[in-house]
């Protein structure tokens, strides 16, 4: 665009061209809105004007929103009660609102415009009740976040004819919209906006909040209202898939409010309980329920990925990890260290990637879910409560999963290295078998003991046997698929080989490759992270006494792992 052109369209957002359409009222509230002369009485006398704006108005200040103890019945005393310049502020955003269209115009969304903007004044509001944020009125932050890209309408209005059909306003990220603005109009929206609240006399610490966006409208030396604008905007990008990084968003909330990612949340999941009340006053057609069905999905599909990352990364990090333990007994001390050292980085950046968004995501949903249980029953769909219970129950259950995972990893990767003192093996085990009883009962599973009667000593790290029994008894569990099926636990001193056998057989079925390939070898893969790595760890516990595991078929079904011991 030349240099002519943008100067013209500059000058025709200046001049309040992008608001021919606005309606006497509205430009008399504007009026108002620019004149701190102004009283109370004249902004009641202009508003009562319109029937429908102080209906609209009136039940807006006497909402729960408000939460206003005396029913308020005049624009006159509402005023005076909520505050001239709060109500002043809602006046003009609600006639804003009745100004421009819904639907889809050219390439502006007005219904996603709207609300957007409704999503992000909540939140905004939220987080300006946070005591960090003492300087900024709440009320103010929810009229800010409503109007934070009027700019967009504003531009739409005064762009040539031939852009407004590829003009981006609809739902896509904000740099990516301003990026293409900034290339076909010369302009972008942020501007046009910072023009007109100029022009409208709002405060220069709001016009500070439209030059600044993304990591720039985020730092500590930005106004506070920079701030809250730029993280009420980014979770509302979130809420509607423009962004994924919930957790890095938890972050920075955490770094700029000192809030704590529960209370993050909560002002998150909130927003859902009040946006139907506010979407009536503005005349929107919003579905919280369908809203949090929306988010609930992105999160699953969220896990979903962070899923997939862990399967394709912990490939490398176990190669790592095998590397490493070959290596202790070969390579010198600087060398072990230094491979350590690589190590835990590795393991570090992969315990980043999944504690990290799995937190973030699961305490969200849960959030969620407990908000849409507290929704009035008359607007909850039996049909979406059922959906929304259903995907809370998958990302609970995929969370709790990944942060298991994520321990057995960084147990896993950690130097083992057993503190043995001689302990009695059969009592170990009858101590391990008695914890088991009432799994044992439940599937109705019949246990074969075959013990020696004398005390049978052994050198051993009596918590990690322990841990290798419970994991081999649970996988034996598991292989049996019916009631009536049986386990047989032995134990057997071989006395010429001064070694111990431990024998843990059952009928069931017979181990899957992956099970077999985790208790034997060393080359896992991510078919063997997906069982988890309690196996690898059994193998590594049983490696670290020196002693070794072998597996064999039975006849008629089932496998028996039988681990051999050093006896000292």
């Amino acid at each position: 665009m030349k240099k002519t052109e943008k100067a013209r369209l500059l000058k025709k957002i200046a001049d309040g061209e992008g608001l021919l359409s606005l309606s006497p009222l509205t430009i008399r509230l504007v009026e108002l809105a620019a004149d701190d002369r102004s009283s109370a009485s004249d902004l009641s006398h202009i508003i009562e004007k319109d029937p429908s704006l102080t209906t609209r108005l009136l039940r807006l200040v006497n909402s729960a929103f408000f939460a206003r103890r005396e029913q308020i019945t005049s624009v006159l005393r509402g005023v005076v009660q909520v505050g001239f310049k709060q109500v002043r502020l809602m006046a003009l955003s609600l006639s804003l609102r009745d100004t421009f269209p819904l639907g889809k115009v050219g390439g502006m969304h007005y219904d996603h415009f709207w609300k957007t903007s409704l999503y992000r004044a909540l939140i905004a509001r939220n987080f300006a009740q946070s005591p960090q944020s003492s300087d900024l009125n709440p009320e103010d932050a929810f009229v800010w976040g409503l109007i934070l890209e009027i700019g967009m309408l504003m531009l739409f209005n005064a762009c040539p004819d031939e852009t407004k059909e590829a003009f981006p306003g609809g739902n896509i990220p904000l740099e990516e919209a301003i990026a293409w603005e900034e290339e076909n109009l010369g302009i972008n929206h942020r501007e046009a906006g910072c023009l007109v609240l100029q022009r409208w006399g709002f405060p220069e610490h709001l016009l500070e909040s439209q030059k600044y966006f993304g990591s720039e409208a985020l730092q500590p030396d930005k106004p506070p209202v920079c701030n809250i604008l730029e993280l009420a905007r980014e979770a509302t990008e979130i809420f509607f898939g423009q962004r994924t990084e919930l957790y890095q968003f938890q972050e920075t909330a955490q770094r700029l409010l000192r809030l704590d990612i529960e209370t993050v949340n909560g002002i998150l999941a909130n927003t859902f309980d009040r946006i139907d009340e506010l979407a009536e006053h503005l005349q929107l057609e919003i579905d919280s329920q369908e809203d949090i069905l929306g988010v609930m999905e992105k999160a699953n599909q969220a896990l979903a990925r962070i899923n997939t990352f862990t399967e394709t990364s912990l490939q490398g990090l176990l190669d790592q990890v095998d590397q490493h333990n070959r290596s202790v007994n070969e390579a010198s001390e600087e060398m072990v260290y230094t491979q350590r050292n690589t190590l835990q980085n590795a393991l570090d950046a992969v315990a980043h990637e999944i504690r990290n968004p799995v937190t973030a995501i699961g305490g969200f949903a849960q959030r969620l879910a407990s908000i849409s249980e507290q929704e009035d029953k008359g607007r909850l769909h039996l049909i979406q409560a059922s959906d929304i219970r259903q995907y809370s129950e998958i990302i609970a259950k995929e969370s709790s999963r990944l942060e298991r995972v994520l321990m057995e990893i960084m147990e896993y990767c950690q130097d083992y290295e057993p503190v043995v003192a001689d302990k009695d093996i059969v009592s170990i085990l009858e101590e391990v078998l008695d914890r088991f009883k009432e799994v044992f009962d439940r599937e109705k599973i019949n246990v074969i003991w075959d013990f020696p009667k004398k005390p049978v000593p052994v050198p051993v790290d009596a918590a990690g046997i322990t841990k290798v029994l419970r994991q081999l008894l649970r996988n034996a569990i598991r292989m049996i698929r019916r009631a009536g099926g049986t386990v047989t636990v032995s134990v057997q001193p071989l006395l010429p080989t001064r070694q111990v056998s431990i024998a843990i057989s059952n009928n069931g079925r017979p181990l899957p490759d992956d099970i077999r390939d985790a208790l034997l070898h060393s080359n896992l893969s991510a078919k063997t992270f997906g069982a988890g790595l309690g196996l690898p760890m059994a193998r590594k516990i049983i490696e670290a006494h020196k002693g070794r595991i072998e597996i064999k078929v039975k006849e008629g079904g089932g496998d028996t792992v039988e681990l051999y011991l050093p006896m000292g």
